[in-house]
């Protein structure tokens, strides 16, 4: 296992800049994620640590060695890519051992390797195959397998999983898990899809405009994202974000939801948000965080809120049901129970847990509360 550090990196094509001043450090083991939308800067990062791009400016090392200025076969790099990138005139077998051939493994050797690589992703039966005879999820262990051979000291993926269908991805996913805790490989993983990035990483990096916006767990994502950027790209469905003021009445906090209507919403917040009084903030809350209203006591508390609110659309999901609302002119999107009868523009009953909210500042658009 080894370690990546990655210290300033900018990358700039003619006049655009496409990574500014990019700093991470790869823990040896560690399951990085770069995620963020296209143009983000995400893959044109994971070629600059694989020597396809040459960076700008900053330095990339690998356990301490700087490896900046190498060729790619001079990195000891192993790079899994979107379109797999298999040989067709080759069989699994060779496509998997091609590269120890080129490194001079002996025959012996290779054998060796390939049996160990095919067993631990459960190809053996298809050694004897083209890439042209194999399905999206074969060929994309294939193109695993290749890198695991050479045994390398770094992986890098670049949205391996893009090609396959919703289901196949949800598999791919628990193998690639199951093979990092087997391995613990050093591995940095580049996608767009949230979801992905949520399961699979030890620590996500979430980029927009070429620079790295948050790099933390993905809990810590998601709970403490660093802005509204952050918090509106990770979760799906998407965060909540209304806008408002936060006020005091008679010693207690509440944000008053903005309106152009005569309706007033208000929703209690924690004390530690007396800070904010009189200013306009923009609060985040998640849809699981607006259910309906249960029996129980666990929601008997100052930090939930039961407000009623008309139907707009449904969407039964199997598990749930998502709803959107309107409050004060702002569509809430909540997650109820799918044995919940409702029908459109029907007035229900909210329970919202606002113990979790989020507040940004709607000038920077950072979150003030809560704070670090």
């Amino acid at each position: 296992m080894h370690s990546l550090t990655i210290d300033n990196l900018t990358k700039t094509f003619a006049s655009q800049t496409i990574l500014k001043n990019i700093s991470l450090n790869v823990e040896a083991g560690e399951f990085l994620i770069l995620v963020g939308p296209s143009g983000c800067g995400k893959s044109t990062l994971l070629n600059a640590i694989a020597g396809l791009d040459q960076p700008s400016s900053g330095t990339i090392s690998i356990q301490g060695k700087d490896i900046t200025n190498l060729s790619p076969g001079k990195r000891d790099i192993a790079m899994v890519f979107q379109s797999y990138a298999l040989y067709p005139n080759m069989n699994v077998g060779e496509n998997i051992s091609f590269g120890l051939e080129m490194q001079g493994a002996s025959k012996k050797e290779r054998e060796l390797k390939l049996a160990e690589v095919a067993k631990t992703l459960q190809i053996e039966h298809l050694l004897d195959r083209k890439p042209a005879q194999l399905s999206g999820g074969q060929r994309q262990r294939v193109a695993m397998g290749r890198a695991l051979a050479r045994e390398p000291q770094v992986f890098l993926f670049d949205e391996p999983l893009s090609n396959l269908d919703a289901k196949l991805r949800v598999d791919m996913r628990l193998e690639m898990k199951r093979l990092h805790k087997r391995l613990g490989t050093t591995i940095v993983y580049v996608t767009h899809d949230q979801v992905e990035a949520m399961t699979l990483g030890d620590r996500i990096a979430v980029m927009k405009d070429g620079k790295v916006q948050q790099l933390a767990s993905p809990q810590e994502i998601y709970d403490r994202p660093e802005n509204i950027f952050v918090a509106g790209f990770m979760g799906s469905p998407t965060i909540n974000f209304i806008k408002g003021q936060v006020e005091d009445d008679n010693g207690n906090c509440f944000f008053k939801l903005a309106s152009d209507s005569s309706e007033t919403v208000r929703f209690p917040l924690a004390p530690e948000c007396k800070q904010f009084v009189g200013k306009s903030l923009t609060l985040g809350i998640r849809p699981e965080q607006i259910t309906e209203p249960l029996a129980s006591s666990s929601q008997n508390t100052n930090l939930h809120c039961k407000l009623d609110a008309a139907v707009e659309i449904m969407e039964p999901t199997g598990p749930d049901t998502l709803v959107t609302v309107r409050l004060a002119g702002s569509k809430v999107s909540c997650r109820v129970s799918p044995d919940w009868a409702m029908k459109h523009q029907e007035t229900i009953p909210l329970m919202i847990d606002l113990s979790r909210v989020i507040l940004f500042d709607e000038d920077t658009g950072l979150r003030c509360f809560p704070e670090n």
